[in-house]
């Protein structure tokens, strides 16, 4: 997938989701996929990777506390 073709398809998702959904999304693909990559020899990546994915949670929650709705007409 290309740059241009992502974009056009989060702008579609835009249309109907808020941005702060999709940021809860995106934390739970990165959680998912830094499960699968952590190992317990090191502890370090998989504290990391929650600290990424729990601030993507919360800055989602605070994108949807200011504008709740996605933007009229889309983007």
């Amino acid at each position: 997938m290309s740059e241009a073709q992502a974009r056009e398809g989060l702008r579609r998702m835009l249309r109907t989701l808020t941005a702060g959904s999709l940021l809860h999304l995106l934390t739970e693909l990165y959680r998912d996929s830094s499960e699968q990559t952590a190992t317990k020899a090191d502890p370090q990546i998989r504290r990391k990777a929650q600290e990424v994915a729990a601030t993507l949670f919360v800055v989602g929650i605070g994108i949807d506390a200011v504008c709740p709705r996605p933007p009229e007409g889309g983007s």
